[in-house]
């Protein structure tokens, strides 16, 4: 076994690939092992979170703004949007065929499983397991579990990714929220085979044949419908195209679709009924000197809001109907020497399905919404400290709402 050898990379594509966007092929770490490349890529974070929570006595279901009725302050250390990571890769050439695997392992640094109180443990998700094989001329395939393909540059693009942004001392989770629910539907990390395309010129594209995802009630209002049977997969696809310069950039499109039916009983829609769900987003990234701005939009219909499936429909008596939803972010950041100081805003919202009203379901979420306003010193090329401060709101269909408002304090380091 050779003597390890380290190779530089950008936060922006260490954290790519904390994400598993990329292959291990540009991990920081690597040696050979016989015929194969092994590597190893991450990320350690954490944060110091102070929420201050809406006391009203009023929820939003499915409002993703902190509402602490008997009381206003939440405080945690926690990681952020990104989990630590540990990424192993190994990869090869067979037959005329570059061939590889990948396996990523994402723990949290809270006590996920029993909250805040002695004896915890922490979670492991194990996001990525997934084979690779094909060519530089032709392509690559992928089989396994791995990052979505709609909704995925949305993520990598937020300046949260490295922060907390939404969601932050109450969730109790492995991660915040950053702007899943508040600017983007979580793209999520589904089994899968699809396909890359090589690049040509500045141009790729992706797609493939997805696990379906179940209809979840994620407001808990009996009104939300849960749907779980899948007689085909769903279908992703995504293509990107990049230019350098002095104006540099990416812009990119995606889009999903899959259909769910009830099994009847637990699910609450009506025996054999279906839901096909669409929905698809535009973004860009331009680079201007140290400027960067990031717009990007979607729009589902029976999709839902915060992650796929998540109160997509409404069943009322023996129908039941797909929900719209739609969102967006504008961002822009600006690196002078090691500060990197950001603002970004976003929404998602969630429409009323055809077979119910604001007057019979008052309390369902409408909108959430977020100002985040970010800091971020590069300590060294690895390690960065971040602060935060971040507004969030979430408003009911009747027009209620909650608010927070959060400070984070953290660092990350890549490797």
């Amino acid at each position: 076994m050779r003597v390890m050898k380290h190779k530089k990379t950008s936060l922006a594509v260490a954290a790519a690939l904390a994400l598993g966007s990329a292959s291990a092929v540009h991990a920081e770490i690597g040696f050979k092992a016989g015929a194969w490349d092994l590597s190893f890529s991450g990320n350690v974070n954490g944060f110091a979170t102070w929420n201050s929570c809406d006391n009203k006595a009023i929820t939003v279901a499915g409002g993703l703004a902190c509402n602490n009725v008997n009381g206003g302050k939440e405080q945690a250390i926690e990681s952020g949007l990104l989990p630590s990571a540990l990424v192993f890769g190994a990869k090869t050439s067979q037959s005329g065929l570059d061939i590889g695997v990948t396996f990523g392992f994402y723990p949290g640094i809270t006590s996920s499983a029993t909250g805040k109180h002695g004896i915890g443990a922490s979670t492991i998700d194990l996001r990525q397991n997934f084979l690779t094989f094909g060519t530089k001329a032709g392509g690559t395939v992928k089989v396994g579990r791995d990052i979505g393909l709609f909704g995925s540059d949305a993520i990598l693009a937020d300046m949260t990714l490295l922060g907390v942004g939404s969601g932050g001392a109450f969730l109790g989770g492995n991660t915040t929220l950053g702007r899943i629910g508040i600017g983007y539907i979580y793209t999520d990390w589904i089994p899968q085979i699809s396909y890359s395309s090589p690049k040509y010129g500045g141009f790729q594209y992706s797609a493939g044949v997805f696990q379906g995802m179940d209809f979840l009630n994620f407001s808990g209002l009996a009104s939300s419908a849960t749907m779980t049977q899948h007689e085909q997969p769903g279908l992703q696809a995504k293509g990107s195209y990049e230019w350098t310069g002095t104006v540099g950039g990416k812009a990119w499109a995606s889009a999903m679709n899959q259909k769910v039916r009830s099994r009847g009983a637990p699910d609450t829609a009506p025996a054999g009924s279906d839901v096909s769900s669409q929905a698809f987003d535009l973004g860009a990234k331009l680079n201007v000197a140290g400027f960067e701005g990031v717009l990007y939009a979607y729009s589902g219909d029976g999709v839902g809001t915060t992650a796929i499936g998540f109160d997509a429909a409404a069943v009322v008596g023996a129908t039941v109907e797909k929900r719209k939803s739609k969102g967006g972010y504008v961002q822009g950041t600006y690196k002078i020497g090691n500060f990197k100081p950001g603002v970004s805003y976003g929404e998602s919202r969630l429409d009323l399905a055809s077979n119910e009203s604001a007057g019979s379901n008052p309390t369902l979420v409408k909108k959430n919404k977020s100002l985040v306003a970010g800091l971020y010193y590069s300590l060294t090329q690895s390690l960065n400290l971040v602060g935060e401060y971040i507004q969030t709101k979430a408003e009911s269909q009747a027009g209620a709402d909650n608010k927070d408002s959060v400070i984070a304090l953290g660092a990350i380091l890549f490797f």
